[in-house]
């Protein structure tokens, strides 16, 4: 006798149906709070298991608007959880809809929710005056927490009068939190086995001292205002990731970084380049100084060595080139440059010749936009400057990628200046539409101008010039020719690159 489709099915549903109830909160666990409560309409068995199941995850965005409705949800599940005493391991709040009446309720519902022994809580609000709300002191006694995450809250000194009996965290992260510099050393003081600290948009900090923090893994602070920037101290031995986005990092001299692997300054200033040159990064892998104004009026002064024998990429964006150094033993490393060059290109040339050169080790990818501006005022300045590198035999330095961005009608005089510097193997990514005129400007002869001078140092060494259009299907670059390139499309974007074979002279 044949069995019928769905027959198969239904025993596979019975027989999870039968597991253990322990069992089946476990699978309730992994899923969503909605998810959750739609099993309890699969059988008998699943009614109700998802009710004490030990990580609540509750959203008035779930409501879709009927307020009124979610609290009475909320309420009667924190009051369930409380005089049945279950364990709550895990809690999220997201509240969208928060207005003056809601207060009290949260000054109710946070005891409950603490006295279940919750270890993770999550806290985010959207109050409808769009402030901040102070937060419950109540969450400062609750000895069980591992994972704290708070969003649009004040933490004022009364939240905090009493001892904070934070032992036990491991990850505190607050976003958009109005905090003052002594009750915030002074929660992190309460915190010995803190691992992540996660401050964003935080515009009340002004310092941060982190260093005694023994067992801080990773740090990540981000605060964009126009208030003074926050003074950030962190060199704990732990520490392996730093991320800072707008802010003033000190560095002690000689300090050693022994487990440090990511260091991420973005609009960030340091206090001594000396300082910075002077530490040890024996374990770092990846470095990326992004716009770091105040770091590039000081790097424009002086240099900055970086000791760091197992670099594995670095990243450079910015208005200015620096010196920059690497005591390295890697052999296969990675150096991406993002370069804007302005108005001022003062021995442009000679200085981004000297970091490349300082790069060379690497596989070196560089990006310049370039703003408009005289190009004969930028290469007449530097043509002698050029030909001294040529003549006193310093080698051009190996590019792998080279992309010029901006107005393409500046490529020639652009290229002409840079060529006779680096050699790079490819130059991308163009839109197809300008593929022609970049060709021409690469391979076209004498125009009887200064520009001449230049192409003269880098032209006999050009052997070959292919085209290659990128296949998005497969995701590579595939040689063509100007003819086989499609006809245009509106709204069509095709990349194109040039792949150039420079005589053996590297």
């Amino acid at each position: 006798m044949k069995r019928g489709k769905g027959e198969d099915s239904s025993k596979s549903m019975d027989m999870i149906s039968e597991l253990p109830q322990c069992i089946l909160q476990r699978i309730l666990y992994f899923m969503s709070q909605e998810d959750a409560v739609r099993t309890s309409v699969l059988s008998k068995s699943w009614r109700g298991i998802w009710c004490p199941r030990p990580n609540l995850d509750l959203s008035d965005a779930t409501f879709k608007g009927n307020n009124g409705e979610f609290i009475s949800v909320l309420e009667n599940t924190l009051r369930r959880y409380c005089e049945q005493r279950l364990s709550l391991d895990e809690f999220s709040l997201s509240y969208t809809s928060f207005d003056s009446k809601s207060i009290s309720l949260l000054e109710k519902w946070i005891p409950l929710i603490t006295s279940a022994g919750v270890k993770n809580f999550r806290l985010y609000i959207v109050p409808a005056h769009f402030g901040h709300v102070k937060l419950p002191s109540v969450v400062f006694e609750t000895e069980s927490l591992r994972y704290l995450h708070v969003e649009r809250f004040i933490l004022d000194q009364k939240a905090i009068e009493k001892t904070v009996l934070f032992k036990h965290l491991k990850r505190l992260h607050l976003e958009q939190v109005c905090i003052d510099d002594r009750m915030f050393q002074k929660i992190i003081a309460s915190c010995p086995l803190i691992k992540t600290m996660f401050l964003k948009s935080c515009n009340t900090i002004r310092s941060i001292k982190a260093s005694n923090l023994r067992r801080l893994k990773d740090f990540y602070f981000s605060s964009w205002s126009d208030e003074e920037d926050c003074s950030i101290e962190v060199y704990p031995p732990s520490i392996e990731t730093i991320q800072i986005e707008s802010g003033n990092i000190l560095l002690h001299e000689g300090s050693n970084f022994v487990n440090l692997t990511s260091l991420f300054l973005n609009h960030v200033t340091l206090s001594s380049l000396d300082h910075f040159s002077s530490c040890k990064f024996p374990s770092l892998e990846n470095l990326a100084i992004l716009h770091c104004d105040g770091l590039e009026e000081s790097l424009e002064e002086s240099h900055l060595h970086i000791d760091a024998p197992n670099i594995s990429t670095f990243g450079y964006h910015g208005l200015l080139i620096p010196s920059i150094s690497f005591a390295t033993t890697s052999t296969e490393w990675s150096s991406c440059l993002y370069l804007l060059m302005r108005s001022d290109p003062s021995f442009w040339l000679l200085k981004l010749h000297k970091l490349l050169d300082s790069l060379r080790q690497s596989e070196i990818y560089v990006t310049i936009h370039k703003f408009r501006m005289n190009d004969e005022d930028i290469f007449q300045e530097n043509l002698d400057l050029v030909q001294d590198i040529k003549g006193g035999n310093k080698p051009a330095v190996a590019l792998e990628e080279l992309k010029l961005q901006g107005d393409l009608s500046y490529f020639s005089p652009l290229s002409n200046g840079l060529f006779c510097i680096c050699r790079p193997r490819k130059i991308g990514e163009i839109n197809y539409m300008n593929a022609e005129s970049v060709l021409k400007n690469l391979m076209q002869g004498e125009n009887g101008n200064y520009q001449d001078q230049l192409r003269q140092l880098w032209l006999p060494d050009l052997e070959k010039v292919s085209l290659e259009i990128y296949k998005k299907n497969r995701r590579e670059w595939d040689p063509t020719s100007l003819l086989d390139l499609p006809d245009y499309e509106d709204g069509k974007r095709i990349s194109t690159r040039f792949a150039l074979k420079w005589r053996e002279s590297l």
